[in-house]
C-alpha cells in the first residue's frame, strides 16, 4: 500500500472521527434538552388524558434511554475507541439487544400513535371506542412485551468477532456472527426498527386524514365550545405526528440501508481504501437515526399550538413560582367560597 494509499486512509478515518463527534454532542446535548421538557409538558392535565399524548410521553420515555445511556456509549466507542462489548460476550449480547430494544421500542410506540389518531377519527362510535387511555396504557406494555421476544434471537447470534477496521488493523468487534446470522440481523433490524413501522405510520396516516376529510363534523357528544377544542386538540396531534413521522422514515432508512451492504459484502476481500470509506459511510449513518430521537420536541413546538403553549405555561411557572402560588391560593379560596354558599 502506498503512502498516498495510506494517507487518503488516516484522512478518511479523521474525518469520519470528527463528523460522528459532532454529530452525537449535537444530537445529546439538545436530546437531552428537548425530551426532558418533553416529559414536563406531555404530564400537563390539559394532554394526559389523551391517549395519543400517552404514547408520546412513552415514546419519549424510551428515547431519553437513548440519548442518556446509548449515545454516551457510542461517542466512546466511535470517537475515543473505548469499547467496553468487546471485552466480555456477556457484556456484548447484553449491550447490543438493550440498545436495539429501546430504540425499537420508541419507534413503535410513535406507530401507536398513528394507529390512536386513526381510531379516533374513525366515524364507527365502537371504533372511536378503542382510542382510549386504557388501551392506551396497555398497549404500550404489549409492545415493550413483544419487541423484547422479537430480539430475543439476538442473544444468540451476537458474538465477538474479528475484522479488518478503517485503518487496515485486525480489531475485536461486538457484531453478529457473519454469513445468515449477519444478513437475518440487518434484514431483521430493518423491518422492525425502520420499513415495517414507517409502512404502518404512512398507512394509518393516510387513512387518518381520509377519515378527516370525510367526517369533519364527527366528534365526542357534548357542548359546541368543548366539541371545537377537542376537534383543534385532535387535528393538532396528527399534524405532530406526521412530522415525527416524515423525520423516523428520513433518520432510520440510511442506516438500515449501510448494514444491508455490509451484510451481502461481508465475504467480499475488499482493500483498506474500502473499507475506510465504507467504515466512513456505516459511521456517519449509524449517528443519524438519533435525530429521530432527539428532534421530537422541537418538531412539536413547530407543529402542536396545545404543545407551544402548555409549553409557555411551563415556562411561565419558572419564572414567577410566587405568581403561580397566588393563583393556585385564589382558585382554592374561591372553589371554598362556593361551597360554603350551597351549604
Amino acid at each position: 500500500m502506498s503512502s498516498v494509499d495510506v494517507t487518503t486512509i488516516n484522512q478518511i478515518n479523521t474525518t469520519a472521527t470528527i463528523i460522528v463527534l459532532v454529530l452525537s454532542f449535537f444530537n445529546f446535548i439538545f436530546g437531552a434538552t428537548g425530551l426532558t421538557l418533553n416529559i414536563l409538558v406531555f404530564r400537563r392535565p390539559f394532554l394526559r388524558r389523551e391517549p395519543c399524548a400517552v404514547y408520546f410521553f412513552w415514546s419519549t420515555c424510551y428515547s431519553l434511554l437513548v440519548v442518556f445511556v446509548i449515545m454516551p456509549i457510542r461517542i466512546l466507542s466511535d470517537g475515543y475507541s473505548i469499547d467496553i462489548s468487546i471485552y466480555n460476550i456477556v457484556i456484548c449480547k447484553t449491550e447490543a439487544y438493550i440498545f436495539h430494544v429501546i430504540r425499537t421500542i420508541s419507534v413503535w410506540l410513535i406507530l401507536m400513535a398513528c394507529i390512536d389518531r386513526y381510531f379516533n377519527s374513525s366515524s364507527k362510535a365502537q371504533i372511536r371506542r378503542m382510542s382510549s387511555l386504557k388501551i392506551a396504557r396497555i398497549s404500550t406494555v404489549f409492545i415493550s412485551i413483544l419487541i423484547i421476544i422479537l430480539y430475543s434471537p439476538m442473544m444468540i447470534y451476537f458474538d465477538l468477532t474479528y475484522s479488518m477496521n478503517g485503518s487496515g488493523n485486525i480489531v475485536a468487534a461486538c457484531s453478529s456472527r457473519k454469513g445468515i446470522c449477519r444478513s437475518f440481523d440487518a434484514f431483521w433490524y430493518m423491518i422492525l426498527y425502520s420499513l415495517f413501522p414507517s409502512l404502518l405510520m404512512l398507512l394509518f396516516g393516510f387513512l387518518t386524514i381520509l377519515n378527516l376529510r370525510r367526517h369533519r363534523q364527527i366528534v365526542p357528544v357534548g357542548p359546541a365550545g368543548n366539541n371545537s377544542v377537542v376537534r383543534r386538540t385532535d387535528t393538532q396531534l396528527l399534524r405532530m405526528l406526521i412530522a415525527q413521522v416524515c423525520v423516523i422514515i428520513i433518520s432510520t432508512l440510511p442506516f438500515c440501508i449501510v448494514q444491508l451492504y455490509s451484510s451481502f459484502t461481508a465475504n467480499l476481500v475488499k482493500d483498506p481504501l474500502r473499507v475506510a470509506i465504507e467504515s466512513l459511510a456505516s459511521r456517519v449513518a449509524g449517528t443519524i437515526p438519533y435525530f429521530a430521537h432527539m428532534s421530537s420536541f422541537y418538531l412539536y413546538t413547530l407543529t402542536g399550538t396545545t404543545f407551544r403553549k402548555e409549553l409557555i405555561k411551563i415556562i411561565k411557572r419558572w419564572r414567577h413560582p410566587n405568581q403561580n402560588l397566588m393563583a393556585v391560593t385564589q382558585a382554592e379560596t374561591q372553589q371554598m367560597s362556593m361551597l360554603r354558599s350551597r351549604l
